[in-house]
């Protein structure tokens, strides 16, 4: 009788998981089956999650303003306060505005390059700013609301995109997809602040560096959608990663024309399914023609995604 055949298992160093940020990325990439599809589908789709962004702001915040507990970390900057709370907050509140100017920013970075680090560490640093650190002035939000509020932000996406009226069911299922990873693996990087898994190589991990918000390492990485893009590729040394890349794969070959299709239809408060939005303007199609981008030193070593074993 022949022997049993030994399996085949990759090896994780669990020191690294917690002290090193690429070997995460490297780990969630390849066992979330994060692959070139996925990128492909991102940047195929960034221009229909961009035309959501305003009305997902809107969405998440007036969802925020209905508790008591969420709504008390714009006032004191901690969601553990157990004070009163000003109820003349509204949407319109200055310190309402001024956050929805940087969750306009957070939901135009995910609109970038996932292939290159920077993505991921500035994902990283979103969730070590709530929990008190890499910050002049502290934000403590527990996770219970930041898990949440992720998932409804992925509730919200998710209608939107299924609900477009043109876009074919094979691309609609491959970006609902795509996000979906990609918001998991920021649910793991805001857990990896609050659980205590790992606390016994804390020595070992680098001390947050305090920076501005919207910066990583000393560079402006986040833009709200406000800036003309001549001014957004000044600050961060090129235009959106997405820019003429949108019909290229990632082996540079360029598949096959499909139909210009309009962006998806706003998602509204209210909870109904969205009606059809009217045909896209020029500037929301996808490029006539692509170009190959250049080789980038920032992407992650070996290969841009990793590949399960």
């Amino acid at each position: 009788m022949a022997p049993p055949q030994r399996r085949i298992m990759q090896h994780i160093d669990r020191k690294e998981l917690y002290t090193n940020l690429e070997t995460r990325i490297h780990y969630l990439h390849s066992f979330l089956d994060f692959s070139s599809n996925d990128i492909e589908a991102l940047i195929s789709g960034s221009k229909y999650i961009k035309a959501l962004i305003p009305a997902i702001v809107n969405i998440v915040y007036k969802k925020l303003l209905q508790y008591d507990i969420t709504a008390r970390a714009f006032e004191t900057r901690s969601t553990s306060y157990e004070g009163p709370v000003d109820l003349s907050l509204t949407e319109d509140s200055p310190q309402i505005l001024y956050r929805k100017m940087f969750l306009r920013g957070y939901l135009n970075k995910l609109c970038s390059d996932p292939s290159r680090m920077e993505f991921w560490e500035y994902l990283d640093k979103v969730g070590m700013m709530h929990v008190g650190r890499g910050r002049t002035h502290p934000l403590h939000v527990e996770y219970v609301h930041i898990g949440v509020t992720l998932s409804f932000i992925q509730d919200v996406l998710t209608e939107a995109l299924l609900s477009h009226p043109r876009l074919q069911m094979s691309r609609k299922i491959a970006l609902v997809k795509a996000l979906g990873k990609v918001i998991w693996i920021q649910n793991d990087l805001f857990a990896k602040w609050y659980v205590r898994d790992g606390d016994e190589f804390a020595e070992d991990i680098k001390v947050p560096e305090v920076e501005r918000e919207g910066y990583l390492h000393g560079k402006k990485v986040v833009h709200d959608g406000s800036e003309s893009e001549s001014e957004a590729e000044s600050e961060t040394g090129g235009g959106c990663p997405f820019k003429g890349m949108a019909r290229m794969n990632l082996s540079g070959d360029a598949p096959a024309r499909r139909p210009k299709e309009s962006p998806p239809p706003v998602p509204q408060s209210t909870g109904k399914t969205p009606e059809p939005a009217a045909a896209s303007s020029p500037e929301a199609q996808l490029p006539a023609s692509p170009s190959t981008p250049s080789p980038n030193p920032n992407r992650l070593s070996g290969s841009a995604i990793p590949r399960p074993v």
